[in-house]
């Protein structure tokens, strides 16, 4: 029996439809065009082929091997820096130029396509990097919005094969993301203390959905996944974004990310999927006024995993409700017994 459930934390609708996991080929392998490390950009030793860097963690020259983690602008970028944030008029509607920042995080010098094959310390250089370019480009008071996203594999648009997270910032807030904060801060007010810890704590009291706990984390299935297998790590403390982490509790974010990810490697084999942060504004503007100060309060660190294991069709493009043939509670449950056999 199907059963529709709402994500309050998103808004959203989802179908969890267990039936569908048995429809003809509803599962779809991954589809794999590695680059060899002759000629991958991101392999160290080719720093030539990618612009120069932006920033890296190294101890010596720019530009050469003996790096850590490497940024670098994105050779198809699709918004640029150097823009004019300029509006023009055309008929009914309305233009501007393509200013933000578009930017290549090579998460690792090695040319890993499974991200379960990495060390702590991969983890935690990827996580300290982005939280510096965040840190460096908020300083730009024209950037607004940072969206932070890793696509691995083919399904999940992913175009290279080596390890590596893209940061696109922008001068607005897109509509989808300013209609969750627009109803947090409305949660907020309306009961003094915010969604997250509301979700947070049903989630702790059902367990049903919990998958591991550490002292500034919790992994959880959401109520209403939208895809299966879908994983949200949520902070346990009012942290509202990945600059405010220091780096203690990277570590620890580190440490549930890769038994995580090694998990959903155990149970799912080699997958795509998709990493987002839900990183908040950096900027007060008009828009972003109402609520800028309470951000500390109402908005809390979230990264959530999307594994991209079934195709997506018309009723999810078409309605906005997605189909989800497996309930996170059995998700949950099998990631779960993966986390503490190991332990």
């Amino acid at each position: 029996m199907s059963e529709m459930r709402y994500d309050l934390l998103h808004d959203e609708y989802a179908l969890i439809a267990p039936e569908r996991l048995h429809k003809p080929d509803c599962y779809k392998s991954p589809v794999r065009t590695e680059e060899t490390k002759k000629r991958c950009p991101f392999c160290e030793g080719h720093e030539s082929m990618t612009p120069p860097e932006i920033f890296a963690l190294r101890e010596n020259e720019p530009n050469t091997p003996g790096w850590k983690t490497r940024v670098v602008p994105n050779l198809y970028k699709a918004v640029q820096i150097e823009a004019a944030w300029e509006s023009r008029e055309a008929g009914i509607y309305q233009a501007w130029e393509g200013l933000g920042a578009h930017e290549v995080i090579i998460d690792t010098p090695r040319h890993l396509t499974r991200m379960d094959r990495w060390s702590h310390d991969e983890y935690f250089n990827w996580l300290f990097t982005l939280r510096s370019r965040i840190n460096d480009l908020k300083n730009d008071f024209r950037l607004v919005y940072f969206s932070i996203f890793k696509n691995h594999g083919h399904y999940a648009g992913a175009t290279q094969s080596h390890p590596h997270t893209q940061l696109i910032a922008l001068p607005v807030v897109p509509k989808r993301k300013l209609d969750q904060l627009e109803r947090a801060h409305r949660y907020f007010l309306e009961r003094r203390h915010n969604i997250f810890e509301s979700v947070l704590s049903q989630e702790l009291h059902d367990r049903e959905r919990i998958v591991i706990e550490s002292d500034h984390f919790v992994v959880l299935c959401p109520f209403a996944s939208t895809f299966a297998f879908e994983v949200v790590i949520l902070g346990r403390e009012n942290t509202e974004s990945l600059i405010a982490l220091n780096d203690a509790k990277l570590r620890d974010l580190s440490d549930v990310l890769k038994q995580t990810v090694e998990a959903l490697y155990v149970e799912l084999g080699d997958f795509d999927f998709n990493i987002t942060f839900n990183t908040p504004p950096v900027q007060k503007n008009i828009v972003t006024e109402p609520f800028f100060e309470t951000l500390p309060q109402m908005w809390r660190f979230a990264l959530r995993i999307v594994p991209r294991l079934f195709r997506l069709g018309g009723f999810e493009f078409g309605s906005g409700v997605h189909i989800n043939p497996v309930p996170p509670e059995d998700a949950a449950y099998l990631l779960r017994s993966v986390v503490e056999g190991k332990a």
